[in-house]
């Protein structure tokens, strides 16, 4: 009986061993970083995107909008969301960028915020100050 506990705590310490070794020689490729990045980069730009245009929306027509109806995205810089028949609006639509934040707003016919790209991705000459 001893010999049946002893086999079984050899077969158990050699199936840890080649766990522990296929653990070990196993990495991620370069590739698999990259996709992680990816995902992860995706996956902040467009819960960013929701959280600041959901807010905006409501700020604006007073009613929390829930899922959009529509969204367009590059998942690396932008994200346009729109949403149909949200409170007495017809159509919000909304664009986020990141690193610019909310750069189109618009509530049916009605445009509350729009940056032009072009200009706002290079950095801005400062301004002269008056003095009086």
């Amino acid at each position: 009986m001893e010999s049946n506990v002893v086999k079984g705590a050899i077969g158990f310490a050699i199936v840890m061993i080649v766990g522990f070794i296929i653990v070990g020689t196993t990495r991620e490729t370069q590739q698999e970083k990259m996709q992680g990045a990816f995902l992860q980069t995706s996956n902040l730009l467009s819960s960013l995107a929701l959280d600041k245009c959901t807010e905006a929306v409501k700020s604006e027509i007073g009613t929390h909008p829930y899922s959009p109806s529509e969204s367009d995205s590059d998942h690396v810089k932008y994200v346009t969301l729109i949403w149909n028949n949200v409170g007495s609006a017809k159509r919000a639509e909304c664009r986020y960028i990141m690193d610019q934040g909310i750069t189109l707003l618009k509530i049916d016919d009605r445009t509350i915020i729009e940056n032009d790209v072009a200009a706002t991705t290079a950095p801005s000459a400062p301004r002269p100050v008056h003095h009086q």
